[in-house]
């Protein structure tokens, strides 16, 4: 069965290229983070490990691609976000306030037809690696073209700070959105949406508290 490090070497050989190209300044093969002037880009490649493979038939080492923004004018509601030898912020996607994920473009179906259940045939957002890693060059050079062609793009949209506070701004109401559009508008100086959104937050946070 093929193992992480010789997964972790093609993504390094195939990946990580396109990455530094692309601006992102630590590149570690599974985690990789870039600081574009306030944002932090992140990009995790994760296995789907042994109990998924039990649950559902995808191989283990089967692997989905998160990326995420983080802000880094909001204050962080997260205490255990990973420090770097630098002090710099090296947050996962779970901990970033825009998150996203990579899908895969392969056509997967003679491997998913043994699959039981409907929904996992029909996921575009797991590679799948045989377990002998026949298929791995195929599948990372399917994740930088991913990467490449959509991924890149939603981080440079959401790097554009007015981009992100309107998508912020048509999210669903919650204490989350009030939270981060508080922020938005105290780093671009927009008086009015200051007192807008820090007004919705504290009703908010005492409706939730009552």
């Amino acid at each position: 069965m093929i193992g992480s490090p010789e997964i972790n070497k093609t993504i390094r050989r195939i990946l990580s290229p396109s990455l530094r190209e692309a601006g992102f300044n630590k590149v570690n093969s599974r985690q990789n983070w870039a600081w574009i002037d306030h944002c932090i880009w992140v990009l995790e490649i994760r296995a789907v490990g042994k109990y998924f493979c039990d649950v559902t038939g995808w191989p283990p080492m089967s692997i989905n691609v998160d990326l995420g923004i983080y802000y880094d004018f909001i204050p962080s509601r997260h205490s255990d976000i990973k420090i770097g030898t630098q002090g710099e912020l090296l947050p996962k996607p779970f901990q970033c306030h825009f998150e996203n994920q990579l899908y895969c473009h392969i056509d997967q179906t003679g491997y998913k037809n043994h699959l039981d259940n409907p929904a996992e045939k029909e996921r575009k957002d797991i590679w799948w690696v045989e377990p002998d890693g026949s298929n791995i060059e195929e599948v990372i050079t399917d994740i930088k073209n991913s990467f490449s062609r959509d991924g890149l793009e939603w981080f440079r949209t959401y790097t554009n700070l007015k981009a992100a506070f309107n998508e912020i701004e048509n999210q669903h109401n919650s204490l989350n959105k009030f939270y981060k559009a508080k922020y938005f508008a105290e780093y671009l100086k927009d008086r009015e949406k200051i007192n807008k959104y820090t007004q919705l937050f504290d009703m908010e946070q005492k409706r939730i508290n009552m």
